[in-house]
């Protein structure tokens, strides 16, 4: 069954008016109908915006559940979580090494194009005041102006 826009946003508990800004964006994806009304399934909804809890504060229990069945779930899930952070903190500790990697190829990359483009200007400017004046035989058999 889908939500129309009201409904979803009392089932989320946000504005209709975020919902709406979530489906214009593309974050949630909606139908809309004829009348200009949106059909948006529960399931994409909640996707973005976890349900709306039925359970009052007061209606929450203050102690912890007392059969061992919640306390190892929670031990499990904490080590499930606590591995996928080591796994999270590794491939960032790569990226940062790749990252630094990629700076010392760019910045050997911009001193070898100062080089190239120094030798190029050089080159553009011709022969030295120097070699100008010396003749070809001279350049040729190394001899220096006499």
């Amino acid at each position: 069954m889908a939500y129309t826009l009201g409904e979803a946003a009392k089932a989320t508990g946000v504005s209709k008016a975020s919902i709406s800004r979530a489906i214009n964006s593309g974050r949630i994806s909606a139908i809309k109908k004829d009348d200009g009304s949106f059909s948006i399934e529960p399931v994409e909804l909640h996707r973005v915006y976890p349900p709306k809890s039925t359970t009052t504060v007061s209606e929450t229990p203050n102690e912890p559940v007392a059969n061992g069945i919640s306390n190892t779930s929670n031990a499990i899930d904490s080590k499930v979580l606590q591995a996928r952070l080591d796994a999270v903190l590794e491939q960032l500790r790569d990226r940062e090494g790749t990252i630094d990697d990629l700076r010392q190829r760019l910045d050997r990359a911009d001193e070898e194009r100062r080089e190239a483009q120094a030798r190029v200007i050089g080159l553009l400017t011709g022969p030295a005041a120097s070699e100008s004046k010396r003749g070809f035989l001279s350049r040729l058999f190394g001899r220096g102006e006499e």
